[in-house]
């Protein structure tokens, strides 16, 4: 990752570190606490900039492998979000929670019609966006995605549950 975006994302966890208060969460043990947020803003900013830079650093993973980038898809980005709010309400990662839609109707639901192939990577604990692009790209199954040359757009979801963090990649083709 390059060294400014990687001080910019850091300084950007930094802050909402600083800006979430710990408050107990009815019913919860001793080790359990839920994380509130004092501004909604700086959360969404904050994924924000995670989101932008997975798209960037598999853009340049793309161009490596001989590629062309992924262009970025609100409707697949919405899908991606969604996942990854689920995902952290049930502190678990998974491409199906119980009760959720598949893939190919999640990303139809969240408007994204008409295409021909998707396909999903996910992840949850990693602090950066470049730790778990690195965890992607090691991974045979994860980086096949990423370098399928006829996938042509992204959604990118990240979402924080406490300081726990979940990603959702969609990706697609129309």
């Amino acid at each position: 990752m390059n060294r400014g975006i990687q001080k910019f994302v850091i300084a950007a966890i930094v802050i909402l570190a600083a800006a979430v208060a710990p408050t107990a969460t009815p019913g919860a043990t001793a080790s359990t606490t839920a994380v509130q947020l004092k501004s909604a803003s700086l959360t969404l900013t904050v994924n924000n900039i995670l989101e932008n830079t997975v798209v960037l650093l598999t853009n340049t993973q793309r161009a490596l492998a001989g590629c062309r980038a992924l262009k970025v898809n609100s409707d697949l980005r919405q899908a991606a979000r969604t996942h990854s709010k689920k995902m952290a309400a049930a502190s678990t990662m998974s491409h199906q929670l119980p009760g959720e839609l598949s893939l190919g109707r999640r990303i139809t639901r969240a408007g994204y019609l008409g295409w021909t192939r998707v396909a999903e990577n996910i992840a949850a604990g990693y602090t950066t966006a470049g730790s778990v692009t690195r965890a992607w790209w090691a991974s045979t199954s994860h980086k096949r995605n990423i370098t399928d040359c006829t996938l042509r757009e992204v959604g990118v979801g990240v979402v924080f549950n406490g300081l726990r963090m979940y990603w959702t990649v969609d990706f697609g083709r129309r």
